[in-house]
């Protein structure tokens, strides 16, 4: 469907009644303007109309203003062509006409209570104030701004921050897929096999997902037909396979004006030239993180690749080196191991090749056995050190606590060793809520990125967590407003914000400096969490694990959640639970689940809190190779909680918080949380039952 966009006066003129009726039946978001502004607005050229093929009104924007900013009054689309992005249209045009005749921003005034303000933070509108309304509604107003050029209204407003805006599961293992040459010259034993032999070895210790396209398999058939039995056919069956999307013919084809643009389709190697471009279309249509080949043609195209369709085109030989993997092979069970320890001299010169700051240098030089409130962990591979995590617990006086991760980001087991010091950190329990000041060394990337991931703010040489002490509701948030102002000068809403302003704006956050953010509901409960807030229709989802399932992805059930097990998922600070697809739909992002340990012989009680990150039902092998890094199921007991389409239920959880006291399922039937049922499935609970858990699990 074409639309045009009618903006000269003779054009408009033609509508002009029917955008004034459409805006009175609107006056809940528009508000009341008499219809005579509508025909001046329209003789200004500051009207303009979307319509159809057949010039049916599909939708209007109306703005004005003077230099340097112009300001959008109303923004419409007709119910019938929702998701054709009419505003978008719009607004894009108005971006052009913008930067065309020198206006520096665009402003739009929302209401903190509607769900416009998604539109208009897609668009690139950044919340940079909050106002208040009328008397009539009292509603609290979105002053969204939008950047035209650097010669800008706001300042530094439109540069680029630094925040946590969590899109799928919020931490996520790095997929590859390899072309089949690589496997070939493995099993040839070509020059180079060595590179792919060390990146099978990466993958299968945890430093990132390994799979095949379909097309890997479909080429190997095609060169296999004169073979009757081909053992790297064989082989690659060992490999999880991308699920085939109905698009990847269509990506293929734009692939090949990308990349060979000037090969024509009956040259001797165009079978060649189509197997590349469909592995490549694979790995997009997936929106795994990239495909690694030796094919030129490709690898020329890296660049080009990366910035439009945002996959990744290695060679084997920058991958290892990119991440620095040590050449020296370590075995499959390899001893991997946290431990409590105390400063010695190995430590000391583990830390002497990070540029440690004198605070913290003096903070370990001081840190003892015997000295109350210091704790040093380290990590060891084969017994060789290489991560070290310090920990001075909060002083109440101060509200401060310090601690320092140093981690040789080289080796394959460097995910798993920051998420676990940092599980540790967010699982310490404190009576007061507190300021935590982790320092980092100057070239941890994927330290640096996890705890921008998981709600820390980056401070001039370190980065800062705010961890809250309570859930928070009506009552403790001013409380908790003025404890933010002082640990952190960071100014938040006095009062809680409605549910209304929770989901379609979140939290208006600005600083010392008057720099502003908002962080949506997910993104602040991240920055203050595990805690989360108790808003008065919040509701949870009581979820049945077994106890075995529990041991692998919490800790050690009956040992008062130990976070030692032979499970290298409990280390991760986001974790993955498969189940049946059964009632699927009451999992949501950003929800609440408290976990109960099932089973007849199981310890049968609530042992805490979890936060969704991410819920999906999806393909049995689409789980293999997404969620592998955070999972503890094998294939074969996917299959068998899987559907009839081999489907599972897949969810993601964070912030995990356990009990001060466990809730048996006696106490559970006694308090009335839970039906008559025997929790074999998920139950949901709304915020009174919600209020009571909290009260029975908690110390005063």
């Amino acid at each position: 469907m074409e639309y045009i966009i009618l903006k000269s006066f003779d054009h408009v003129s033609l509508y002009i009644d029917q955008v004034s009726n459409i805006a009175d039946n609107n006056k809940g978001a528009f508000g009341f303007l008499a219809s005579s502004a509508y025909d001046q607005m329209a003789s200004k050229g500051q009207l303009w109309v979307i319509v159809n093929e057949v010039r049916e009104l599909k939708g209007y924007l109306m703005f004005g203003g003077t230099m340097p900013s112009i300001k959008v009054f109303q923004i419409y689309s007709c119910r019938s062509v929702r998701g054709h992005r009419i505003g978008s249209r719009l607004i894009s045009s108005l971006k052009d006409f913008a930067k065309e005749h020198g206006y520096h921003s665009i402003v739009a005034r929302v209401a903190s209570d509607l769900p416009a303000n998604e539109f208009w933070s897609k668009l690139g509108f950044q919340v940079y104030k909050q106002v208040k309304g009328g008397e009539t509604t009292k509603r609290i107003i979105n002053v969204r701004g939008f950047v035209v050029n650097d010669n800008d209204l706001f300042g530094s407003l439109g540069n680029e921050r630094v925040g946590v805006r969590p899109t799928g599961p919020v931490l996520k293992k790095r997929i590859y897929a390899l072309d089949l040459n690589l496997l070939l010259d493995v099993s040839k034993a070509r020059p180079g096999y060595e590179q792919i032999v060390k990146i099978m070895q990466v993958g299968f210790q945890g430093g990132f997902s390994i799979c095949i396209t379909p097309e890997f398999k479909a080429e190997l058939e095609r060169q296999s037909s004169h073979f009757s039995d081909d053992p790297v056919l064989r082989m690659a069956g060992a490999f999880p396979e991308l699920m085939a999307n109905t698009d990847v013919q269509e990506i293929a084809e734009s692939l090949r004006r990308d990349i060979f643009p000037s090969r024509t389709a009956d040259r001797k190697s165009a079978q060649n030239d189509e197997s590349d471009l469909r592995h490549l279309a694979y790995c997009i249509s997936a929106k795994i993180d990239g495909f690694i080949t030796r094919e030129k043609a490709l690898l020329r195209s890296c660049n080009d690749i990366k910035y439009k369709y945002g996959c990744s085109i290695l060679s084997p030989d920058e991958l290892i080196t990119d991440n620095g993997f040590s050449r020296s092979d370590k075995p499959l069970n390899s001893d991997f191991s946290f431990s409590s320890s105390t400063m010695t001299d190995e430590l000391s010169a583990f830390l002497s090749s990070f540029s440690v700051p004198e605070l913290v240098s003096a903070s370990l030089d001081a840190a003892s056995p015997t000295k109350e409130g210091t704790n040093v962990y380290e990590a060891r591979l084969d017994g060789e050190l290489f991560g070290i995590y310090y920990f001075q617990k909060p002083v109440k006086s101060s509200g401060h606590a310090l601690a320092a991760l140093y981690i040789d980001e080289s080796r394959p087991q460097a995910i798993a060793a920051i998420d676990h010091f940092l599980e540790m950190a967010l699982r310490y329990k404190c009576s007061f809520s507190h300021r935590l000041d982790l320092y980092i060394g100057k070239d941890q990337d994927i330290t640096a990125e996890t705890l921008t991931k998981k709600g820390f703010f980056k401070s001039t040489d370190h980065f800062v967590k705010i961890m809250s002490s309570e859930f928070l509701d009506r009552k403790n948030w001013s409380d908790f407003a003025r404890t933010v102002k002082t640990f952190c000068e960071f100014s938040i809403p006095e009062k809680l914000p409605s549910k209304k302003e929770l989901q379609n704006t979140g939290i208006f956050i600005s600083d010392a400096f008057n720099e502003s953010q908002v962080f949506s509901w997910f993104d602040f409960e991240t920055a203050i969490g595990p805690k989360f807030i108790l808003s008065s229709d919040r509701d949870c989802i009581i979820v049945p694990i077994r106890e075995k399932f529990a041991n692998g992805l919490i800790g050690n059930v009956k040992n008062q959640l130990s976070l030692l097990s032979s499970h290298q998922q409990i280390f991760l600070l986001e974790k993955a639970y498969f189940r049946s697809p059964v009632r699927e739909s009451i999992f949501t992002r950003g929800g609440v689940i408290a976990f109960y340990v099932s089973g007849i012989k199981s310890i049968q009680e609530i042992i805490g809190f979890a936060r969704i990150t991410f819920s999906d039902v999806i393909d049995i092998d689409e789980a293999a190779v997404k969620f592998d890094r955070q999972g503890v199921l094998s294939k074969k007991e996917l299959l068998d909680i899987s559907d009839g389409a081999g489907r599972v239920h897949v969810f993601t959880f964070d912030n995990f918080i356990e009990f001060d006291r466990r809730v048996s399922f006696s106490r559970a039937k006694e308090l009335g949380l839970i039906s008559n049922a025997n929790l074999v499935s998920p139950e949901r609970i709304g915020v009174d039952k919600l209020k009571v858990l909290i009260g029975e699990a908690y110390n005063d």
